[in-house]
């Protein structure tokens, strides 16, 4: 009968041909493959340190370019916004920076800013699609109608760009009280909020993306009713530029979205490059393109026309006084 000694007495053996078996090998192989092991090893550290120089040479060359751009942008795009009006809108999860920092550039063309409006997670919560849709009923101001056919979200979208933007010149900056109060209706439902005094009205808009493109189940259902807003913005007012980063242009992202839906080519400009001065700088010169009824879409993602307006807006002229 074979009993446990048996097998341990195996098992010992096996282990001690095992071992024989790696010491003879690596006797016989030890000049050849330790140099072989050290010739790779100093090839991959080689290249290894060859990347990294290239990786930070291209760092330098990126902060350079954002360096020279930041620095003579405000005279590239002095004058292309002059006697305009800009209002910001944030959808939930957009870049704060971004905004402000497209802000910036946007007052250094000239343009007055009215002020802000941001969108809060609330606005695409399914469950409160019937809460937003009785609120946009009952706030809605007289003299706006809604299409037969518009979903809720077009007929809030309207709403909202109905006190935001206007393409009537008297009306560009006058404090409006029945704007007011669908503003302040909609921030007191918890919707959104806003700075500033975006029921002056504003001639021009600037949709600010979220920064990230969505994975979830009602990604589809929430760029499109984020994509009613820029087109009613459109609608009522005189250019609506979409400004994101490159996420936001790939899929599950807005700007994708807005530049697959072919009811929006031609009348929404868009940007998928304003996480960097160069995206600013081309979201100025797409609004002043569709001031002049030229859309276009505009960086480096999926669909896009070129990484800017051609050709480029001229500046409003300045007027001077004759003698």
């Amino acid at each position: 009968m074979i009993d446990f000694r048996y097998h341990l007495v195996s098992i010992i053996a096996v282990f001690l041909a095992l071992a024989l078996g790696l010491v003879v090998g690596a006797s016989a192989l030890r000049g050849p493959l330790v140099d072989q092991l050290k010739d790779t090893s100093n090839r991959l550290k080689n290249s290894n340190e060859a990347l990294r120089r290239q990786n930070n040479a291209a760092g330098q060359v990126s902060t350079y370019d954002n360096q020279v751009i930041g620095a003579a942008a405000a005279q590239v795009v002095a004058g292309r916004l002059k006697d305009q009006s800009v209002v910001f809108v944030e959808a939930p999860g957009a870049d704060d920076q971004m905004r402000a920092q497209t802000a910036d550039m946007v007052s250094k063309a000239g343009a007055r800013i009215s002020g802000y409006v941001t969108l809060q997670n609330k606005y695409l919560d399914p469950n409160q699609q019937a809460t937003l849709n009785e609120l946009t009923d009952r706030l809605k101001p007289a003299g706006l109608t809604f299409s037969a056919d518009a979903t809720s979200y077009d007929r809030t979208a309207d709403e909202l760009a109905w006190v935001l933007v206007t393409k009537q010149a008297a009306r560009n900056g006058q404090e409006d009280p029945a704007a007011g109060q669908v503003l302040s209706g909609f921030k007191e439902a918890g919707f959104l909020t806003y700075s500033g005094q975006p029921a002056t009205r504003a001639t021009l808009a600037i949709v600010i993306a979220p920064a990230a493109a969505s994975s979830d189940k009602n990604a589809a259902a929430d760029n499109k009713a984020l994509g009613a807003l820029p087109m009613a913005l459109y609608t009522y007012g005189g250019g609506t530029v979409v400004v994101g980063d490159p996420d936001s242009a790939t899929e599950g992202g807005m700007i994708k979205a807005l530049r697959d839906d072919d009811d929006v080519k031609g009348h929404v400009a868009t940007v998928d490059t304003g996480d960097i001065p160069a995206g600013r700088l081309t979201a100025v010169l797409a609004l002043a393109a569709a001031k002049q009824g030229k859309v276009g879409d505009y960086g480096i993602g999926s669909k896009a026309d070129g990484a800017l307006p051609t050709p480029i807006p001229t500046p409003t002229p300045t007027m001077t006084k004759k003698k």
